[in-house]
């Protein structure tokens, strides 16, 4: 009797939080599970979250202001710091705010270059399939990411 012929793959992937970090066409991104990875059309790379530049992808960064241009697929911005780069998965490109062609600087979209407090009200954001916790809503608007719990993830 010839073995059994492969079914076909699921329309739908679980919920299971088992990260891997996607790529593709030079994006990486991290996805909740292999499934959403590959139904998004990327190749997984590595088990675990994406890491900027390869090393390990910050926590906590300093209020210091220390402005720095950096880049995530096509999309470019300024952050306070290189901490700040790392953690919202951008490589930095240059020291200094970006600039247009014209010389003015670039924003940093989402409120990038807004001034947070320190106050700490933690928050669970997302963006896309990545889930973090930050110090409160005004940090997870500036990286990008929609509050979806107020608390710790």
């Amino acid at each position: 009797m010839p073995p059994p012929r492969p079914g076909p793959q699921p329309g739908f992937c679980t919920r299971e939080y088992a990260p891997v970090c996607g790529e593709r066409r030079g994006d990486r991104q991290t996805f909740a599970n292999a499934c959403l990875a590959g139904r998004a059309g990327y190749r997984i790379v590595s088990g675990g979250e994406c890491r900027a530049n390869g090393g390990p992808r910050p926590g906590i960064c300093t209020r210091e202001y220390a402005p720095v241009c950096a880049r995530r697929g096509d999309r470019i911005r300024t952050f306070a710091n290189e901490c700040e780069a790392a953690a919202a998965g951008y490589r930095v490109i240059a020291s200094g705010e970006c600039r247009a062609p014209g010389g003015g600087a670039i924003g940093g979209g989402n409120g990038g270059n807004r001034v947070c407090t320190a106050e700490y009200v933690p928050v669970c954001a997302r963006r896309g399939s990545n889930v973090r916790t930050f110090g409160n809503q005004c940090e997870a608007d500036s990286a990008g990411y929609r509050v979806v719990a107020q608390g710790p993830c």
